[in-house]
Formats: structure tokens, sequence, C-alpha cells
């Protein structure tokens, strides 16, 4: 598992530093996620990347002001192993994606090639495949709805979940897809409106923060959240 943090504003220290401790110690089962780590920040028309392969707690660095979009990852390596090319965020044509969960690599790779699509990839993730999929497939809401059940099918069968942000980095908009055969809370990712608009795998404070529902893919623009179910 990997730990997400999305947010649209002002960086908040507190989010900041909180992310960073869960990633050396989560909440919900006590992991540690060491494998490497990313931040993109995003306006329209332009973005920024920065990756470590150290642990975030060991090498975190503030990010620039006076961007609109901000994702942050930090790995517990599954498919792929330590490297800049598989440390997310990863970027390819003008989308970026951070994920948490393991699909089966190989029988989707298969099903992809099957349907006539490339599965030549930079760095040897999952995450990267199915990123590759979405923008060669048209990479549109249509193309992810389509695209999230599909997935579905190849999640690892041990860990059945699923939460993908995708970002747009022509107009720093952002999808959030979620899914999991099981409301166990290292699964569910939560968000908050409000000074900034987050979503995150896990609260980051003690304060009110509202579930993802299962099956439901959110845009997040100009500060507002829609929330549709894909299943």
């Amino acid at each position: 598992m990997c730990r997400i943090l999305l947010f649209f504003g002002t960086p908040k220290q507190a989010f900041l530093k909180s992310f960073v401790e869960i990633s050396r110690r989560d909440r919900t089962l006590g992991l540690s996620h060491g494998s490497g780590w990313g931040i993109l920040y995003a306006r329209n028309g332009e973005y920024g990347l920065y990756k470590s392969t150290r642990p975030i707690w060991e090498s975190y660095i503030e990010p620039p002001t006076g961007y609109e979009l901000y994702l942050l990852h930090s790995r517990l390596a599954s498919v792929g192993g330590v490297s800049p090319a598989n440390t997310h965020p990863i970027v390819y044509g003008d989308f970026a994606i951070a994920h948490n969960g393991t699909f089966r690599k190989e029988e989707m790779a298969e099903d992809l090639k099957k349907r006539g699509l490339d599965i030549t990839t930079g760095g040897a993730t999952d995450t990267e495949l199915f990123l590759k999929a979405f923008v060669d497939s048209g990479g549109d809401v249509k193309t992810l709805v389509e695209l999230s059940k599909w997935a579905i099918h190849y999640l690892d069968k041990e860990e059945p979940m699923m939460n993908i942000a995708i970002v747009d980095l022509r107009n720093a908009e952002a999808y959030f897809v979620t899914y999991r055969a099981s409301e166990e809370p290292h699964y569910v990712p939560v968000y908050r409106i409000g000074e900034i608009t987050v979503v995150a795998s896990e609260p980051l404070d003690d304060e009110p923060w509202s579930p993802l529902p299962n099956g439901s893919i959110a845009k997040i623009a100009n500060g507002f959240v829609n929330i549709t179910k894909f299943i």
C-alpha cells in the first residue's frame, strides 16, 4: 500500500507534516511507506515534479507556493523496484497519476495487448500501465469510467482495492477513483472542503472528514468536489 495527498490551494503546513508522519507510520495499520516519494504541483498549462527514492521523512522538501494543485505520494513498493521511474506521481502525455493498491500487471497487460494497445512503459509499475491505457484510449471521463470498471477484475486478490488520483495537467483539474471490496479503514480515502480542498488516503487531523463513497469517481476543480458512482 501507499499513501496519497491531493489538495487545491495554498499548502497547509499542518497537513504536509501529518502526511510525512503517516508515511512513516500510518494510523490505520501501522505500516511504513518508505519506498520513495514524490510531489507534483500544477497550474494551468504548467507543472513541476520532484521525486526521491528515499523515505519522505528523510528527504522531505517544502513545495513551492503559487500553484493551484498539489499531489503527494509515499510509496510502499509492490510492483516494480525502487527507482525514480517507478516513483509516483508518474506523468504520461497530459496527465499524471498516483495510486494506492496493486493490479495483477501481467494479466492486465495481456488483456490490453489483445485490445490493440501498446503496453510499453518507461518504468515497471502497474500504475503506469493503467495511466498509459487511460491516455491512449482517449483520456476523458468516459474512458476513466470504463477503464476503472475493467481494472477491478485485475485487483490483487489479497488486497482488492484501488485509490487512484489522476491530474489533467492542461487545466490543473483532478479525478480521484476509489473502489474497495471491504470498508477496511486503510482502504477508505477521505476528503474535506474548506479553506483548501483535500483528498487523502486517511484523515490528516482529528477534525471531521468525509469518506469517498465506494465505487465512485470524484472530479475536483475550482475548489469543488463532484462525486459520481461508476459501479
